[in-house]
């Protein structure tokens, strides 16, 4: 992956050019219009195209090109005619390779109707990241613009790189890199087959691994040798050496909250707000807030929080006293230089901005109107002010620590941004740049919203440059760019692939789910979701925070407000809004989102309280209990970022919604509501707030007033002489929090990894044990020995535990019949007593309840109790075996401590399963002798195998020798080995997949 990752950045770094090309094949034409028409741009004559013969789809059409030299494809454009034209190409898909017969699809999208040429970005790379050379580019339309025309292409221009060394060593890397798989695949199919002769003379002659050395010692511990002893040492081995680590990560975690109180020496600490801005100075763990919006009126102070230290200390009471220093502000957006400790701050909703009234929810987005504390301006008036946007520089270090530079009075003049909010800004401290996206502008037009663009700030140049980066999976719409324009969405930087991660956020009435990965060093642009929530990702949301973790590659997403499912004009805060991971492994494919399991919000979530009602509306969102002091509560417009060192998240306060105001007819008022009047346009606050769940009509969905005796204002009923001064009402108010916290993620321990495995190989060996053995041993390893690694408060894993015993039944030892009863085993002095193979009448029937559930056959009933029955089968499947991979997902187990392990596996038909796969051709006759369909495969010992002790001990005269493994027990082995193989990351262990799948695959052997 190195290799691979410096490959792609020296290609960033090298100049491409244009490529030459051959036509040297295509699909039938029609008339003059030949495929050497498309090497010249000739956009005004109407004969200058290719176009086919046929009409699509009823024949497939392609043009191939060989390029003149070997490149690395970097982009393709498409020339256009003069003017729309029905036979445009609209949808086709583009390949590229070494070979004509075995090419790579690396497009499929689609070309506008305009006579605008468009330009595609390749990323020439293969799934692994590999960069590879290509001498021919293939060409499928698939569709014109116009129904019942012939497709036409008119001028095609093919750019790369074509510098001789660098292409001569992508070509020598990527032919070791096919030859080096080819290899690792016939390895591991030479070793499924149990041709080990040939497996150890191709590693003796390469220099290739297969695999680590821990799971090659697991293959000959369990596999042939049937060492058990052995195979779990080595299993904590690997655990030590971390081969489990990538495993660990893919398992859901769930949040460990830490409330923080470190004040200052004075007793001070950040007030309630919402709307503003923290940095983290990553080189010394210093945490910067500023501003916000408390309600009432914007802020300007200036905070410092010392991870180490856990300490909070005040910069600065008001930062407009300083010289150059900027005004109060929220929604605006700040970021720390690491490498200099300078902070810089763009963006703001400032008092002489807008604010929106109370009265007013903020899903009515571009409608809603605006009102100023200057006065009783309106909107109109405000258009001929000066917005000008101001960019600050802050130094917390050096001879100029404590000062504010102005680095520009209006960013607008000098090629950057509007004056803007809602919007997103990282730094990338090595290149010395700040990226900045969306966001709404302020313009004084709030009926029409407008989002700003993409931009780059380059600290060393002090120069603005908007960015167009080039899409690699399509053209941008006719609406709108690769990157869309949107405000309140999320934006993280991975440092170490040059990456830009974008995703949700709103515009205009719309909430978003889309994602896209930015090259900021090649400028272009994948989309990597248009629907997460399809996916089973986070619902389309607006104020959402996001952190990343570029070591881990994970992002950390934590949801703010979404929209409601009956409606989609409601906009609602969930009461049990769930935070989430984004896990990939490349930036440019891909990844896959997981859920974090929440601490419980509320104290009747946390097992304490067992009346149903209650916990049922507490998980609705409509139970009057307080939050739990351990989790912060749901919230929107707060701030979160991200320490690597210590793998912390920090969250600070937010706005929580709606809650209940009491006041009497003289304006005085009670409760814990810190917002009042007027309310900010962005994300500090945009008006009353639903918490999702409470139900339509009640006092949290009101608008306006509510007496406390529920008489509303106006009701008919109210006695008009009631004494004035005793009236008092309850109105719903904003509630912004001063809370801080930091978050940690909690996941399963690779000793958790350790005990499944071990279970799988006990399980193996009990299985053997049963067929070899006499049945007392059996069962006295089965209730000690595979019972100590059993999870027993994960009811499902110890049902499956249980169902071990019907094994006993089912394999018949040998000197005992195969169609006696229970009482027989006692008969013939096994020494096991009835009921300590069937158990009480209460565990037989859960055992009969699970084995019903599972798929599992009941235990057997002898002819005694059933003449018509057919012959029981000798059979060396494990009752209860589910049929899936052992490799299953990890959860937290309940709500509170269990005893036991706290992690349980799931076994939904959603979830990888618990058990390895039954061998459906395990079925086996007394001998043992497996019946073979063919003779191509017969997994018959192989000479290797004679020096190790894979199978029983037989005694011959005076010497004793191995029994041959046999063809079944070897297929068990292997199974149970593949299986542990899931907790093992991708590069210490065989490659996945199998040589047979060339053989149905298109054009395959």
């Amino acid at each position: 992956m190195t290799s691979s990752r410096s490959a792609s950045s020296l290609s960033t770094r090298l100049p491409t050019e244009v490529i030459s090309y051959t036509v040297v094949d295509s699909s039938e034409h029609s008339g003059n219009y030949v495929a050497d028409n498309i090497k010249v741009d000739r956009p005004l004559d109407q004969t200058s195209r290719w176009s086919g013969a046929q009409q699509a789809p009823s024949m497939k059409q392609w043009i191939l090109l060989r390029l003149d030299m070997l490149a690395v494809v970097k982009n393709i454009t498409f020339g256009k005619f003069h003017k729309k034209h029905p036979c445009n190409m609209k949808e086709f898909k583009l390949y590229v390779g070494l070979h004509p017969e075995h090419m790579i699809q690396v497009l499929h999208t689609t070309l506008k109707d305009d006579s605008v040429p468009e330009s595609f970005a390749i990323l020439g790379a293969n799934k692994a990241g590999l960069p590879f050379p290509s001498r021919f580019v293939k060409i499928l339309p698939l569709s014109a613009h116009g129904q019942s025309f012939h497709i036409s292409i008119w001028h095609v221009s093919v750019t790369g790189i074509v510098e001789p060394s660098y292409v001569e060593s992508v070509r020598a890397r990527y032919d070791e890199y096919r030859e080096t798989v080819v290899a690792r695949h016939i390895l591991k199919h030479l070793r499924q087959r149990r041709m080990l002769m040939p497996y150890t003379s191709i590693l003796a002659r390469t220099r290739l691994e297969l695999e680590h050395p821990l799971v090659t010692a697991l293959h000959s511990s369990l596999v042939l040798q049937g060492d058990f002893l052995s195979a779990e040492l080595v299993l904590s081995q690997m655990a030590s050496t971390h081969l489990f680590d990538k495993y660990l990560c893919s398992c859901q975690p769930h949040a460990r909250w830490t409330r923080l109180h470190g004040a200052d020496p004075d007793g001070d600490a950040p007030g309630a707000r919402g709307g503003h801005a923290m940095a983290l100075d990553a080189s010394r763990g210093v945490i910067y807030l500023f501003g916000g919006w408390d309600g009432r009126k914007s802020l300007d102070d200036l905070w410092a929080y010392s991870i180490g230290t856990g300490r909070w200390e005040i910069l600065c009471r008001s930062t407009a006293k300083e010289k150059n220093g900027p005004g109060p502000r929220s929604c605006h957006k700040m970021v720390c230089d690491s490498k200099t400790g300078c902070l810089y701050v763009l963006g703001r909703l400032g008092d002489d901005v807008g604010r929106i009234s109370s009265s007013r929810s903020p899903s009515e987005g571009g409608q809603r109107q605006a009102h100023t504390r200057t006065g009783d301006r309106s909107p109109n008036d405000q258009q001929g002010m000066s917005f000008c946007s101001e960019f600050y520089r802050y130094h917390t270090r050096g001879l100029d620590a404590g000062k504010w530079d102005l680095l520009s009075f209006d960013t607008e003049s000098s090629g950057g941004p509007q004056l803007i909010f809602d919007h997103q800004m990282v730094m990338d401290s090595e290149a010395q740049m700040i990226y900045l996206s969306g966001g709404r502008v302020v313009n004084g037009d709030w009926d029409s919203p407008k989002y700003s663009g993409f931009y780059s700030y380059n600290v060393r140049t002090s120069k603005w440059k908007p960015l167009q980066p080039i899409s690699t999976s399509g053209p941008p719409s006719s609406i709108q760019s690769p990157i869309s324009q949107r405000s309140g969405h999320s934006m993280v930087l991975d440092p170490l692939t040059h990456t830009l991660f974008i995703f949700a956020g709103q515009r205009d009435e719309r909430y978003l789910s889309d994602m896209c990965a930015y090259d900021t060093e090649s400028n272009t642009v994948t989309e990597l979701f248009s629907n997460f929530t399809s996916v089973g990702g986070p619902d389309a949301c607006f104020t959402q925070r996001a952190v990343i973790d570029p070591t881990l590659k994970e992002i950390y997403v934590f949801c703010g407000l979404s929209r409601s499912q009956q409606t989609e004009a409601l906009t609602v805060l969930k009461a049990d809004a769930p935070n989430w991971v984004y896990r990939y492994t490349h930036p440019n494919v891909p990844g896959t989102w997981t859920r974090i399991l929440p601490e419980p919000l509320c104290k009747d979530l946390d097992g304490s309280n067992t009346d149903t009602e209650s916990m049922l509306k507490c998980r609705e969102g409509e139970c009057d209990s307080e939050w739990d002091d351990d989790a912060p509560r749901p919230r929107y417009a707060h701030q979160v970022v991200y320490d690597e060192k210590t793998r912390k998240a920090f969250l600070h306060g937010g706005n929580a919604g709606e809650t209940k105001v009491e006041e009497n007819e003289h304006g005085s008022s009670s409760g814990d509501g810190q917002g009042t009047g007027t309310e900010p346009l962005g994300e500090s606050g945009g008006g009353p707030m639903e918490l999702e769940g409470a139900a339509p009509g009640s006092s949290r969905h009101r608008r306006g007033l509510t007496y406390r005796d529920g008489e509303t204002e106006g009701d008919e009923n109210r006695n008009d002489e009631e004494d004035i001064e005793h009236r008092s009402w309850t109105r719903m108010q904003e509630l912004r929090l001063d809370d801080f916290w930091s978050m940690t993620l909690v996941r399963t321990g690779p000793e958790e990894i350790v005990r499944r495995a071990v279970y799988h190989i006990r399980r193996q060996r009990f299985r053997e044990m049963c067929e070899d053995q006499t049945p007392l041993t059996a069962l006295r390893y089965l209730r000690t020995e595979v019972a100590d690694t059993v999870d027993h408060s994960n009811s499902e894993e110890a049902d499956i535990f249980r169902s071990l015993l019907a094994h006993l039944l089912a394999v018949a030892p040998l000197g005992i019949s195969t169609t006696g009863n229970v009482s027989t085993l006692r008969d013939q002095g096994s020494g096991v007593r009835a009921d300590d193979v069937e158990g009480d009448s209460e565990e037989r029937d859960r055992e009969r309840k699970f084995s019903r559930s599972e798929g599992v056959p009941p235990t057997k009933r002898t002819r005694s109790q059933s003449s018509e029955e057919e012959e029981p089968v000798w059979t060396s499947i494990i009752e209860g075996d589910d049929g899936g991979r052992i490799g299953g997902e990890v959860e937290a187990y309940g709500d509170g401590p269990t005893s036991g392990s706290a992690y349980h596996l799931r076994s939904e038909s959603t979830s990888q399963s618990i058990g390895p796969a039954p061998l459906s051709t395990a079925t086996m006759t007394r001998s043992g002798a497996q019946k073979r369909s063919h003779a191509v495969l017969l997994l018959d010992e192989d000479p290797l195998e004679a020096s190790s002790s894979g199978g029983d001990n037989v005694h011959d005269g005076s010497k004793t020798r191995a029994k041959p493994l046999s063809a079944d027990r070897f297929r068990q082995r292997t199974e149970v080995f593949e299986g542990l193989l899931e907790f093992v990351e991708a590069d210490a262990k065989e490659p996945e997949g199998s040589l047979l799948d060339l053989v149905d695959s298109e054009g395959g052997l």
